[in-house]
């Protein structure tokens, strides 16, 4: 019984382990997860800015008067 009682013991550390590691990465896999969308969000942000002084640019180019 002694015996029964020490590997019982161990099983049950061994999930309380599981479950602490199996917490763990599920609070790393939703900050990850936070981290890519942000990181998506700024990218998308960063290109709407460049397109937009692209535009800027070219209504600043100086273009020939036409003839009436």
């Amino acid at each position: 019984f002694t015996e029964a009682k020490y590997y019982h013991a161990k099983l049950v550390n061994i999930r309380k382990e599981m479950l602490m590691l199996h917490e763990k990465t599920s609070k790393l896999k939703k900050r990850a997860l936070k981290l890519q969308q942000k990181r998506q969000k700024e990218e998308l942000e960063r290109e709407q800015q460049r397109e937009k002084e692209f535009e800027r640019e070219k209504q600043l180019t100086a273009k020939p008067a036409k003839r009436t």
